[in-house]
């Protein structure tokens, strides 16, 4: 199983036990061993990138999910890891390096009222981005010349010196339908690292979560039960009969309690269908930026649409994490839906998403991210009822069949978290500024004599790599 389908294999599982159980109290122990290979998953304090960033920077992030060994909690959401900036390439004109590479070091841990720990970690994953991270931590950019646009340029620009008359007004319209990505590396504050330790550490005195989270009442249990035992399906449809995402996730509260929630924790909500949201999307592929308010495919569930969508993405429109709510008649109660697009499929002669099919992961993203904004009172998991009984192993679905129930509440005041900056980074500018740069990158590293330099640096790459 790749890593990028088991990320939270093992993580999900402490993730769940925070948010059912972090009421239970936990007295203070000697200290306890953290194992290399513990991952924690983290919030840029800060933004980075290949343009702005400089070998020594000093860096920082916050854990956005406890973690537990043994039911003690080792290391609470908020707490802080800090470290530097190991390294830093930028593409620029193309001449020294063919992609763009960052590398992080974080070395040191300040968990609350007690001394820093040095700690020794390494880089598994950026979330829902389009950069890779190799084996030893360092994330690489995308190749300036591995896309449509530049597939156009290797035909139009030998045109210039044959027919300008035509090669011009192809080079403007690409301009328009087909620019250039750009190749350096930028991460929002916000951006949502997956670091693990490489080494073992002592964390001393764990104790119990600062935000306890109670069970739900028995006369809400009732209820809970009461509801999905009505229920005829406990799967969405996506048109024709075709079975779709499996219900994972009810929310005890209306709108008003749960869009601040989501909101809180990061996520957007979804535009609806129209020519300008194709184009749009047409757009980020070719450019391999990220759309934050992307529409989604319309599910139904039981014959009903969806009435409130949210999502997660960061720089690319390929990666998202997504959930789709169902309000169920004059209650206060919504059924969700929540899954991560992991990447494109070819279905029946159009592109869609490919989901990650352990959808409880999933489940804990959204739990950990609205749990620990102070948003989330009580919680617990539950088998699911007659209509949804057992455990789920198809290629789309791999489940334990448990439902998360959430007791919402107002959330006006949320604890802080970095987040996502949608005014400030590469693709804040005007589209007429965009247009002009990307006419820039082009003329740079386009050309027939930037293509073929960089073409002959990728193959000598790609021979030393093997």
């Amino acid at each position: 199983m790749t890593y990028r389908s088991q990320k939270f294999a093992s993580h999900a599982v402490s993730a769940l036990f925070a948010v059912i159980v972090a009421f239970m109290r936990v007295c203070p122990s000697p200290a306890v061993e953290m194992v290399a290979g513990t991952r924690l998953e983290t919030r840029l304090a800060t933004p980075t990138g290949s343009r702005i960033s400089h070998a020594g920077d000093p860096i920082e992030s916050r854990v956005i999910a406890p973690v537990f060994v043994n039911g003690r909690l080792m290391i609470p959401q908020g707490v802080i890891v800090s470290g530097v900036i190991e390294r830093v390439e930028r593409v620029g004109l193309g001449l020294k390096h063919t992609t763009s590479s960052l590398g992080f070091r974080f070395d040191m841990l300040q968990l609350p009222d007690r001394a820093a720990i040095p700690v020794r970690t390494r880089l598994l994953e950026v979330e829902t981005a389009k950069e890779r991270v190799n084996p030893q931590g360092v994330i690489g950019g995308i190749h300036p010349t591995a896309n449509l646009s530049s597939t156009i340029d290797l035909y139009a620009l030998p045109l210039l010196g044959v027919n300008p008359q035509f090669a011009v007004p192809m080079l403007g319209i690409k301009v328009l339908i087909a620019r250039s990505p750009d190749p350096e590396i930028y991460f929002a504050a916000g951006t949502e690292l997956i670091l693990e330790l490489t080494a073992a550490v002592e964390i001393p005195n764990p104790g119990a979560p600062p935000n306890e989270i109670e069970p739900l009442l028995p006369s809400e249990m009732a209820g809970v039960h009461r509801l999905l035992a009505r229920l005829p399906d406990q799967r969405t449809e996506r048109g024709g009969n075709r079975p779709s995402d499996l219900i994972n996730i009810l929310f005890l509260g209306g709108r008003e309690s749960i869009q601040p929630a989501f909101q809180a924790a990061g996520w957007s909500g979804a535009q609806p269908h129209s020519l300008r949201s194709i184009y749009r999307r047409y757009q980020c592929m070719v450019q391999r930026i990220g759309y934050s308010m992307a529409p989604m495919g319309n599910l139904t569930l039981n014959g009903a649409i969806a009435d409130a969508e949210y999502q997660k993405s960061l720089n690319t429109f390929s990666k998202r994490h997504h959930v789709r709510l169902w309000k169920q008649g004059q209650a206060n109660a919504r059924l969700a839906a929540a899954t991560e697009d992991v990447g494109y499929r070819l279905r029946t002669m159009h592109l869609t998403h490919a989901s990650d099919p352990l959808i409880d992961n999933e489940r804990a993203k959204v739990l950990n991210d609205l749990a620990f904004r102070g948003c989330v009172p009580a919680a617990t998991l539950i088998m699911r009822g007659a209509a949804g009984s057992g455990d789920y192993h198809e290629t789309t679905i791999r489940t334990d069949g448990r439902i998360a129930v959430l007791r919402m509440n107002d959330c006006q005041n949320p604890h802080t978290m970095p987040a996502q900056s949608a005014k400030f980074g590469p693709h804040s500018r005007r589209q007429s500024v965009q247009a002009l740069i990307a006419l820039r990158n082009d003329l740079i590293r386009a050309n027939p004599v930037s293509l073929t330099y960089n073409t002959i640096l990728g193959l000598r790459d790609h021979e030393t790599q093997k």
